[in-house]
């Protein structure tokens, strides 16, 4: 294979990677510990791409877990297209990190 098949390849597996929502967002709180002290927070649910309020009785939160609903929206809703299914929010968000790459290639390539 030559080398710009290589790089083409690295592109398109790296866009596809970088289309995904941010890996946090779909996780579930990690709770920590059996403290007494509620804490309360929000939580990013992904079926219905609304953040949530979370309380849970804990020593410590982590993961999809954020002190204020506005950090939770910043970080994980996509109010880009609310009516779009998964796959093509996906090949949307990954085709547009794929011709980002490769305009930048190209850009260097003149160099």
């Amino acid at each position: 294979m030559n080398l710009l098949s290589w790089v083409i390849l690295i592109c398109i597996l790296s866009g596809l990677c970088l289309g995904q929502k941010q890996p946090i967002c779909r996780s579930e709180p990690n709770v920590a510990g059996t403290c007494e002290q509620q804490i309360k927070g929000y939580t990013y649910e992904v079926r219905r791409n609304r953040c949530k309020k979370f309380r849970v009785k804990a020593c410590k939160v982590t993961g999809n877990f954020f002190l204020s609903k506005d950090a939770c929206n910043a970080k994980c809703k996509d109010s880009r297209r609310s009516g779009e299914n998964g796959i093509f929010e996906f090949w949307t968000r990954a085709m547009s990190q794929f011709q980002q790459m490769f305009s930048c290639l190209i850009r260097l390539a003149r160099f």
